[in-house]
């Protein structure tokens, strides 16, 4: 689309040939410094990547998808004991990891670290294809390009769908641009299309786009060259679609055959779909039919330059493909997500690594100043040296923000037993059951305030006993309400069942309170044991309380007293620190 790629030179050999000579030549790039520079900046992206792993941020999305993967590696099933509003492939190929693993508090990044090998995979399909639509030059540079911006790099090291489905995705394009159209290699492209799905049905939009790139790819290139009959297209493209649709298909069958065909289509289909609910600019809706248009002309211009009917369809694919989904993510898509990225970014780094490289080689051989210096201090080891400033200077890896959540799984794991309730957000306690099964993001909250789900959070918790609650900021304000007048703060995000102790005004020694949740309490103090009498009997330690107004009068003097449920007293969790 931009001129053809740059032919890979020979190969030096002999003691002579430096690596960097050799590296520059089998990759064709302007000479040693230029490789030197990739395999340096490379490294450091293999560096950021593994630092960043162990101390960015936990993002909600992740425990969310662990705690789903817990439930499956304890025998719980998806939809009908947790609820989640993702398609289950993910979940289930981590749950035999998680089995393995266990329950400890470093468990997210665990599971970080071992998605490590699938983020090297969507670098390799990324070279791959740069390499196929360019040069082996473009794949290296595009690969360290998209590996360092931080759009691309924060989100990639994360435990989320998004990352498997995002390399897979990348794998089939790899695999469609790879040789010859054939019913062999339709196959293929289309179980991996296929197993997208089965991981998120966004993938949708992702076939729709690749359907139309290739519908006006063939178009535009024309019958240059060998063309393909309309009955081979037609077997090849019949045999890729019934692969793309036989996963997810597979996957529903599986659970109407199991009786949980109406909780698998809630929260797959109905519960993601709810009119109104965008949160983007109403205006967006014009981006597609403003920009596609201007894709598909500047598309058609440049592929009937390009000589070369597989590089031309190559290159159109890919321009065609990214030319649809971003206008289309943008003006119809209800709820865009930085995670809607990751398909993106990797084939939009390829044209435009391309692009750069062509510009620059052409400025290069128009001027010699020019071509020396952009020998001397590649283009692209700049951007990506910026790409690097930015990030370290907007999230600098020397902060840990992944202490938060690893101290709240190792409170969580101290303070309750297995088989204890718990009320959070989205599952960020990870091997708790949830009291209230819906999690608490967009649709579910939308669908509560429009009073199309109860929010029973507070009755749950009665209901099942749950002594332990986190303060999401997505909670409903019911939920937060009640875990204020409910719980106690006692660290790490945490907060146990119990009240502080108000003396009456008439008698500071007199603490009337009311329990809601029933459970074995304990009235504690920053001092000393307390003393008194609770409910008209000798307060000797822990009791089960049932729900109602209870009288303490208090007999040892303390001035500060808490009622705090048992078990968390018992394991040193402390409401006045």
């Amino acid at each position: 689309m931009f001129g053809h790629p740059r032919r890979e030179g020979s190969i030096a050999t002999g003691p002579k040939a430096s690596w960097a000579l050799r590296g520059s030549q089998y990759f064709a790039m302007s000479g040693p410094p230029e490789f030197a520079a990739a395999v340096a900046l490379f490294t450091l992206m293999i560096a950021l990547r593994l630092i960043n792993t162990a101390t960015w941020k936990f993002d909600t999305d992740e425990s969310q998808h662990l705690h789903v993967v817990w439930g499956w590696a304890r025998g719980f099933v998806q939809y009908r004991d947790l609820s989640d509003n993702h398609m289950p492939l993910f979940q289930l190929l981590f749950a035999p990891v998680y089995a393995l693993i266990g329950d400890r508090p470093t468990i997210l990044l665990w599971m970080r670290f071992i998605m490590l090998p699938i983020y090297l995979m969507a670098a390799w399909a990324t070279y791959r294809i740069g390499t196929l639509a360019f040069s082996r030059r473009v794949g290296v540079w595009a690969t360290v390009l998209i590996g360092c911006y931080p759009g691309y790099h924060f989100l990639s090291v994360e435990f989320r769908t998004d990352n498997l489905w995002a390399p897979l995705w990348l794998l089939a394009i790899v695999v469609l641009l790879k040789g010859p159209l054939t019913v062999r290699r339709a196959i293929a492209a289309g179980l991996l299309i296929g197993v997208c799905f089965g991981i998120s049905m966004k993938t949708s939009l992702l076939l729709l786009s690749l359907a139309i790139g290739a519908a006006l790819t063939f178009v535009f290139v024309g019958k240059r060259g060998t063309p393909i009959s309309w009955a081979h297209l037609g077997r090849c493209c019949a045999a890729f679609f019934a692969c793309a649709f036989a996963v997810p298909v597979i996957i529903m069958a599986a659970f109407a055959l199991d009786g949980l065909w109406p909780q698998f289509r809630y929260w797959v289909f109905d519960n993601n779909i709810l009119p109104g609910l965008i949160n983007h600019p109403a205006w967006w809706i014009y981006l597609f039919p403003a920009l596609f248009p201007v894709v598909v002309g500047v598309s058609a211009f440049f592929i009937r330059r390009i000589l070369d009917r597989t590089i031309a369809f190559r290159r159109g694919l890919l321009f065609l493909t990214c030319g649809f989904y971003m206008p289309a993510l943008w003006s119809y898509w209800r709820l865009v997500s930085r995670q809607d990225y990751l398909p993106f970014h990797p084939l939009a780094f390829v044209v435009y690594t391309g692009v750069l490289l062509t510009v620059t080689d052409r400025l290069s051989r128009n001027s010699p100043k020019l071509g020396q210096l952009f020998r001397t201090v590649p283009v692209p080891a700049l951007l990506v040296a910026l790409e690097c400033s930015v990030g370290l200077i907007s999230r600098p890896f020397w902060a840990d923000g992944a202490r938060v959540e690893t101290d709240l799984l190792r409170a969580t794991y101290r303070l309750t037993n297995p088989g204890d309730f718990v009320l959070d957000q989205k599952g960020e306690t990870v091997f708790r059951q949830r009291a209230f099964a819906p999690i608490w993001e967009s649709f579910e909250t939308a669908r509560i305030s429009r009073g199309m789900m109860i929010d029973n959070a507070a009755q749950r918790c009665i209901e099942t006993h749950t002594c332990v609650a986190t303060k999401g900021k997505h909670m409903s304000v019911d939920a937060t309400r009640f875990v204020e007048r409910n719980y106690l703060p006692v660290g790490s995000g945490l907060y146990a069942a119990g009240a502080f102790l108000k003396p009456e005004p008439k008698d500071a020694r007199r603490f009337d309170f009311d329990v809601v949740i029933p459970a074995s309490y304990e009235i504690i103090s920053p001092a000393s044991p307390v003393m008194g009498i609770l409910d008209k009997v000798p307060y000797t330690g822990a009791r089960l309380l049932s729900p109602g107004r209870h009288i303490f009068i208090e007999t040892s003097n303390q001035r500060r007293l808490a009622l705090l449920w048992s078990q968390a007293a018992k394991r040193n969790f402390n409401p006045f620190h």
